[in-house]
């Protein structure tokens, strides 16, 4: 006969598609007529811009284009110029099945760009930058439970567990205009870097309310002759509700907030003419929603009557899920290779992190990369890249580890120390989810031949002296007999008995 059993489903994350592609980046192109010739480049820069994230059907489609943005000096007057050239991609990638629903995290991280300059009007562009993709989505894990009471004896554990209760992924627009101080007298935008970070979330009634800030920062070209620049950082404040079903006010909040394309154009006013910047932004807001339950796992069983067949299979689910942000401010020196006369902009060109846990403390390096823009003593443009490090550690306790870290600059400061040297600032932002693990095995099936004889018993009652180590699960499955009888035959408060403790074991 088989048993019956009650099957339990606990919903956790599951991924349908985890991984990184590289993807080349090859350009060639001529300057155009309004651009002045290139007496000296100073920088390039790679940034890949994300326009389309869809899933249909098995299939994920990533459409963007990498903006490549070349910095140089003119041929004229030696003022700074910059250029713009986008090279269109596409990928379509398969997933392991068709998800209802899903968050679909893209990021698309620049590796490395050269340039060389094949003329005074024609460049050639050579390098690549990193897809990484996971869909995030629903598994169900399942699990079993027994509710009859006959001769099958069942042992059930109580587990505290994260369920996954909700996932959404939504993608929208930022557009706002920026006034630009008229004494500035700002000609061009030589350059510009986003970042936006979360600073509140809130679940309620199946939405969560989003509150964000985008944090543009921006080098501009002033002056009537072009020869001043200046550097600007702005603060954008983003609201949006979002919908995700099974959000409410008990939800821990898996959240991230990413940009996925952005761009800042310089533009005259319609009513005064002034000078504005206008931002048009792409964000993509993911977010998995846990609620913490008990839940009853059916670990083992045995029949008192006849021998039965018990198979198990491994039990793995998420525990005590938390997301922390935290903010750290560290110091760190730099030095270019020749003396600085005056420093034009100082900015963060790439980060990467790494973490890692040891006795319940948990270490992040990260590496910072930064562009220095400056003139030498000289009086000569330069610009150089270097890097940075810096440590953080946080205490996060024996029973978690980190799922996921994001590290962001939130800004980067400078001071001089000497005439070749630089002192770095950074404060960085470190978002994190730290969860544990529950791990073990369930009862999946119990079986036993209706024709086997049963079990005989050799005596009514069983006298038995416990060894280190005993439970009365133990001892009930070893003779046979119902756990609930030998407690209260023993007059006993839990399944716990003490080693060399008397006990009767009733077998009839």
């Amino acid at each position: 006969m088989e048993y019956h059993l009650t099957k339990k489903t606990l919903q956790q994350p599951g991924c349908v598609l985890d991984t990184a592609a590289e993807q080349a980046v090859d350009a060639e192109f001529t300057l155009p007529d309004y651009c002045p010739d290139v007496e000296k480049i100073l920088s390039c820069t790679l940034d890949p811009q994300l326009y389309l994230s869809n899933v249909s059907g098995d299939r994920l489609s990533v459409e963007g284009a990498s903006r490549l943005r070349v910095l140089y000096l003119d041929g004229e007057k030696g003022c700074m110029r910059s250029y713009d050239y986008s090279v269109p991609f596409s990928q379509s990638l398969p997933l392991k099945e068709s998800p209802a629903d899903c968050a679909v995290y893209v990021q698309a991280k620049p590796e490395y760009l050269n340039c060389r300059a094949l003329s005074p009007r024609k460049l050639s562009l050579h390098g690549a930058f990193s897809l990484c993709v996971k869909v995030m989505t629903a598994a169900g894990q399942e699990y079993y439970d027994y509710e009859e009471e006959d001769d099958l004896q069942t042992r059930r554990d109580k587990l505290a567990v994260s369920a996954l209760s909700g996932l959404c992924s939504e993608c929208f627009t930022v557009q706002e205009d920026i006034p630009v101080n008229a004494k500035s007298g700002v000609s061009a935008v030589l350059g510009y870097r986003i970042g936006a970070r979360i600073t509140e979330l809130k679940a309620m009634h199946d939405k969560i309310m989003l509150s964000a800030e985008l944090k543009p920062e921006l080098m501009l070209q002033c002056g009537a002759d072009r020869s001043a620049t200046e550097c600007m950082s702005y603060s954008i404040p983003v609201s949006r509700v979002i919908d995700c079903k099974g959000a409410d006010e008990n939800t821990v909040i898996d959240g991230d907030l990413s940009v996925m394309s952005g761009e800042i154009r310089l533009m005259d006013d319609a009513l005064d003419g002034s000078a504005v910047l206008s931002a048009d932004v792409k964000l993509c807001f993911n977010a998995l929603c846990f609620a913490e339950e008990e839940i009853s796992v059916l670990s083992d069983a045995f029949s008192t009557g006849r021998e039965a067949q018990v198979r198990t299979a491994p039990f793995t689910c998420r525990a005590k899920t938390r997301c922390l942000s935290e903010t750290d401010v560290g110091k760190a020196k730099v030095e270019p290779d020749e003396e600085i006369g005056t420093i034009k902009d100082v900015h963060c060109e790439k980060l990467t992190a790494s973490s890692s846990v040891s006795d319940g403390m948990m270490t992040v390096q990260t590496k910072l990369r930064a562009g220095i823009l400056y003139e030498n003593s000289d009086g000569e443009t330069r610009y150089v890249e270097r890097d940075a490090n810096f440590v953080f550690r946080r205490e996060i306790g024996e029973d978690c580890m980190p799922e996921s870290l994001k590290v962001s600059a939130e800004s980067l400061s400078y001071r001089l120390t000497d005439s070749q040297g630089l002192e770095l600032r950074a404060e960085l932002c470190y978002r994190m989810t730290l969860c544990g693990r529950v791990n073990g095995a369930a009862v999946t099936a119990v079986s036993a031949d209706d024709d086997a004889p049963e079990k005989p018993a050799d005596s009514a009652l069983i006298l038995y002296y416990a060894d280190s180590g005993d439970t009365v699960w133990a001892i009930a499955k070893r003779y046979a007999s119902r756990p609930a009888d030998i407690i209260a035959e023993n007059e006993l408060e839990d399944d716990a008995v003490e080693e060399g403790m008397m006990l009767l074991i009733p077998t009839a």
